[in-house]
């Protein structure tokens, strides 16, 4: 059976928006599995000694009218963050810590709704009570959401996310990794269907 292609992004990514729109027809195509793995992107540029990439004016003003460029080139709703750089970790927490309760429907639906709160409806998925209220309406009981994002299972499986992703040589978000090969940023897409399908050789 064909290895899964592991899916390593942050939440807080617009470029990982742009990817999970398209990630799992891409896995479908080519009858592989999408392993989802949130992780924070500040967390891994740290570890692998990458600057901050909206750290200097210039590239953070490019980015800033990229990002609603490459929205609209994948024909995405797009509204600007409340808040950008974020950190994603109490998403990230409460995300896998459902997956490891749950189906996979129910996983994705939480995942497509932070995303889309935070980059359609410019809600802020760092604060807590914008979680509690996306959680609930996902299915996730107020107890089970708060030990999901403070409790130790959520903290420890996301900690090995960011070890993994590491370890995996990741140097942001979104990247994908399939029999070894890496691949980062939404606009390698098209090269990760090209090697799918055996261009790698």
């Amino acid at each position: 059976m064909a290895g899964p292609i592991r899916f390593y992004m942050d939440f807080a990514s617009p470029y990982a928006y742009f990817a999970a729109a398209e990630i799992d027809r891409v896995g479908a195509e080519f009858g592989r599995a999408v392993e989802w793995r949130p992780i924070l992107a500040w967390a891994l540029l740290k570890a692998q000694g990458i600057p901050a990439p909206m750290g200097p004016p210039a590239k953070r003003a490019y980015f800033l009218k990229d990002m609603r460029r490459s929205a609209a080139f994948h024909g995405l709703p797009y509204s600007h963050p409340v808040k950008l750089p974020l950190s994603s970790h109490l998403a990230a927490r409460l995300f896998h810590d459902y997956r490891g309760r749950h189906p996979r429907e129910a996983v994705d639906g939480l995942a497509r709704r932070l995303f889309a709160a935070f980059f359609t409806e410019q809600k802020d998925i760092s604060d807590e009570a914008t979680l509690l209220a996306l959680a609930k309406e996902t299915g996730i009981c107020e107890a089970e959401a708060l030990e999901a994002m403070h409790g130790q299972n959520g903290r420890a499986l996301l900690e090995a996310a960011v070890r993994e992703a590491t370890d995996a040589g990741a140097v942001g978000s979104p990247y994908f990794l399939v029999d070894g090969e890496g691949f980062f940023g939404a606009d390698r897409l098209p090269q990760l269907r090209w090697f799918l399908a055996g261009g790698g050789g």
